[in-house]
């Protein structure tokens, strides 16, 4: 399918791995910006590339300190999951001297209603720390501008690569698995969350920082590329 020219906005979940540093430095060189979703507990133990992305124009948001299903935690532990990875990214921008010009959240799983009232509660810590939803221009699918949504201060996607689905790289499945998601990119759904190929919509498309699947993960950006995509960080 040819490519359309449109603007996209990355955002790469679960780091960092050993490898987001590469990844960084990969997506630097092909001009492509990114929000990362970090986990407080990775970025306590393996801070040195989330410091490199910061150098590098990225932007951290938060992913909660261990990656919790969120409608399972109660109002407490889900604020402590919050604040401990906020004092994790405040000193890590910090330390390269960065400002941090927004707070950005992203429900792990995109697990985030147990009950009403339970997801209201959450919603009042995020707002209360002030996070906010990025301003994401062209974004015009139902779907994404529910009323629902518009109350929900996690960042939401418009297309999930599925790189999640990728085995280790040197699996015997891994180029057949990798041949499905590069594939799944020529679908024209897009109401369904498949609009790669529709210009009448920016996206908003997830990734995830996964160490196992190695140079696997370049080839999914790749593919993206060949989309046409223009990159971009919300405003």
């Amino acid at each position: 399918m040819p490519a359309v020219p449109k603007t996209a906005y990355l955002t790469v979940d679960d780091g960092p791995s050993p490898l987001m540093a590469e990844r960084v430095a990969f997506l630097a060189r092909h001009g492509i910006p990114a929000l990362w979703f970090c986990r407080g507990d990775y970025l306590e133990t393996t801070p040195e590339p989330a410091l490199a992305a910061l150098r590098l124009g990225s932007i951290l948001g938060n992913h909660t300190y261990d990656h919790s299903y969120c409608s399972k935690l109660t109002v407490e532990q889900f604020s402590a999951q919050i604040d401990r990875t906020e004092r994790i990214l405040e000193a890590l921008h910090a330390r390269v001297g960065v400002p941090r010009t927004a707070r950005y959240f992203r429900f792990p799983y995109e697990d985030r209603i147990g009950t009403p009232e339970h997801f209201a509660a959450l919603q009042a810590i995020l707002l209360a720390r002030g996070f906010v939803r990025p301003a994401f221009a062209d974004v015009p699918y139902l779907y994404f501008n529910t009323e629902e949504r518009r109350r929900d201060l996690s960042v939401f996607w418009t297309y999930d690569t599925r790189d999640w689905s990728l085995p280790a790289a040197d699996d015997p499945r891994a180029p057949a698995v990798l041949a499905e998601v590069l594939a799944r990119m020529d679908l024209d759904i897009p109401e369904d969350r498949l609009g790669l190929n529709y210009p009448g919509a920016a996206e908003v498309i997830v990734m995830h920082d996964h160490g196992h699947t190695g140079a696997q993960w370049q080839a999914v950006v790749e593919g993206l590329l060949a989309k046409g995509l223009r990159f971009a960080l919300p405003g």
